[in-house]
Order: C-alpha cells, then structure tokens, then sequence
C-alpha cells in the first residue's frame, strides 16, 4: 500500500503552516504562473484504469469548473476543500488538489466508509458467505450472544443496520466530543463491538430511522464471521484490487475490527480512487468489465430500502437518494456523505459522478455551495 495519509487532528494549525512551506516551496520548484494554473487539462492516464477526457468534449462548462479549481487552490479563499475529481460518461475529466496534498495523498473517508461496508456485504451475499439482507445479525454472531442483554435484538437484520432502522437506543446528534454521544461511549469503551450488542431495542426493527455509527460497526464482526477475513483483508481481495486499488488505510478499534463505520476517519482512500467505487454504482457493479458486485446488490443498496425519509431525501443503503434541479429540470441523485464534508454524488442520467475530500478537522461548510456549482456546469 502506497500513498500519504493525511493526519486525523483536531487542530490544523501546526500542519498547515507546514504544508503552506511546502506548496510554496513546489511553486517556486515548478515556476508555474498563478493564471497557468487556473486553466483545465486533461487529467493524466495513469496506470489506474481511469480513460481520460477534457470536460469540453464530455459538455461540460469548463470555465466554471476553472473557477471552482482556482478557489481550491487558493488556501487564502477555500482552505478546508483538499481535492476534486469529476467524472463524465465514465471518464475522468477533472481533477484538482489544494496545494495541502498531492494526487497520491489518501484522504479520510469518514462516514463514507459506510457505504463501503455495505458494498462488502452486498459482495459477500453474491459470493455466497451471507444468506441475505434478511439474516439476522445474530446468526452471524453466535460467539457473540452471549452479550446481549435485550432479547429483542435476535429481530434485527442486516437491512436494518444498513438502513438505519435498527431500533437500538442510540444518540448520534450531538457532538462528537460530548460524553453523551453514543459513538463517544463506544470508542471510549473496552469492546466497541460489545458496547453495541450491549444496547437496549428501543423500538421495532425497521420503524424508525435513527443515524447509529455503531450499528455499522457491528458489520465489521459479521464481515469476520462469516468470511474468516477482517474487513479490510475482504475489501483487499474481492473489491480494492481487482479495481486496481492498492494505496489505502483503514483504522481499527482496540480488539483489531476495521472501523467500518468511519469512527476516527473510518477509511483511508484516494481521490481518483473513491471515485472508481462511485462508478462501479453507475455502471451495474462493472470495473473495466469485470464484474465486481452485482447488478442486484447496485439496484438494492442505491435505492429507497424502508418506508422511511431522512429530510428531503430517502435513505437505501448507506446511500441518500433524492432529486436534484439543473437548469429547470430535476434528476435523481445518489450521495454519500461524510464528516468534515466528504462526498461521493452521482447523477446517473447525465453519466456524471464527482468526489470532493476535505480536512476532517475544518468542517467541510462551502461544499454544499461547490456541489451546486458544479451541477450548474454539467448543462450549458
């Protein structure tokens, strides 16, 4: 595994001043011009499966893609967006990365882990090591029954850890730095994955949608269970490298388990990289025609999985999905978010995808703003 992992801090002012040493000092090296440098290209084919495209003969406005790279590049105007990758008709035609990082840097994916997970367990039906959505969670854990204390969660399934009807008493929507937080109690406990089967069932299985991190992290054990390899080594065989991805980092709890569902970051991955996996959801499960998960498992987990909205969207998956005006006409969208302003968005009917990465530490606020922006791009 290769690649720069940007740190997990709570401050950024001691790297910051660094790295603004360094992008000074590579201008300098490279003696580009500031104009030279706010003017697209084409991005480089590089060994990693990516066809490459202008934005121009894929119907992009690339003026405004321009606009929107130079604030990135300028640490003095947006300083919490690290990088940009757009993808049009399957081809990358954009790529931009603040002067904090470099193309091979990998960037903490946050909750985006999530929506990796469940493409783990979707890869793990397909190839017959899961029954189905439906299983029961403790029929995958049966070492681990012997810590439930609430006999109502043998009616939780895997669909409802996914779609975040678990019905588990949990308290996600405070910070993360208050003791009350669930995920807080988690991460400061012995047994991330105890803490979790530990909790009482508040209410049905598949009633309510409540945000729950931990539940998430239970995959991390049925993943082990019932593959006989860790997350992140399943991840490795059956997903990253038969996509050509070799340059990742996935953090762990205490006792070993990946964090599949993002704490502390979750999971580590390039730009051009978390783009590949966006593509493999606008493509029916296909990289460079192989098949990696199946069309069923792409149809089911980006799709309305309960009764149940999350604002003005519908949650399947680990995937929000809702509708999106551009020039006066609406299209789905499909998204996955993560703390600190990660995004992985697609629009499938215009054969477009993009990812922005942030600094976990600075919040992410503008990329609502650069999300509309570059839907406004897409149809001149």
């Amino acid at each position: 595994m290769t690649g720069t992992l940007l740190p997990r801090t709570t401050s950024s002012i001691p790297r910051r001043a660094i790295l603004m040493l360094c992008a000074f000092l590579l201008l300098i090296t490279r003696g580009t011009a500031q104009e030279n440098r706010r003017v697209h290209q084409i991005p480089p084919r590089l060994s990693d499966g990516w066809e490459t495209s202008s934005l121009e003969a894929e119907g992009i406005d690339p003026a405004s893609i321009d606009r929107i790279s130079a604030r990135i590049r300028d640490i003095d105007d947006i300083d919490e967006v690290l990088s940009m990758a757009v993808v049009k008709n399957g081809k990358l035609v954009h790529e931009v990365y603040s002067p904090y990082v470099q193309r091979n840097s990998l960037h903490w994916l946050a909750s985006i882990t999530k929506t990796m997970t469940s493409t783990l367990i979707g890869i793990a039906i397909d190839r017959g090591f899961i029954p189905d959505v439906d299983t029961p969670v403790l029929n995958l854990l049966p070492e681990y029954k012997v810590h439930v204390k609430d006999p109502r969660f043998g009616q939780i399934k895997l669909c409802h850890l996914m779609n975040m009807t678990s019905g588990l008493d949990w308290m996600e929507q405070v910070s993360y730095n208050n003791p009350r937080n669930s995920e807080w109690q988690m991460v400061e406990s012995e047994d991330w994955i105890r803490f979790v089967l530990c909790q009482p069932v508040n209410t049905r299985p598949g009633a309510q949608f409540l945000y729950n991190t931990g539940g998430m992290h239970l995959l991390s054990a049925v993943i082990k269970s019932a593959t006989g390899m860790f997350a992140d080594r399943f991840a490795e065989e059956f997903l990253f490298h038969p996509m050509g991805i070799h340059a990742y980092q996935w953090n762990r709890d205490i006792r070993g388990f990946p964090s599949t569902g993002g704490v502390d970051g979750g999971l580590g991955l390039r730009t051009r990289d978390l783009a590949k996996i966006g593509w493999l959801f606008m493509n029916d499960g296909f990289w460079q025609g192989q098949r990696i998960v199946s069309k069923k498992w792409i149809e089911q987990a980006a799709s309305k999985q309960s009764g149940l909205s999350r604002g003005n969207t519908v949650y399947g998956f680990n995937w929000n999905i809702g509708t999106v005006s551009i020039r006066g006409k609406r299209y789905e969208c499909k998204a996955s978010y993560g703390y600190g302003g990660q995004v992985l968005y697609l629009v499938p009917e215009l054969e477009l995808l993009f990812v922005i990465n942030c600094d976990l530490a600075e919040g992410g606020g503008i990329t609502q703003v650069l999300i509309r922006e570059i839907l406004d791009s897409v149809i001149r």
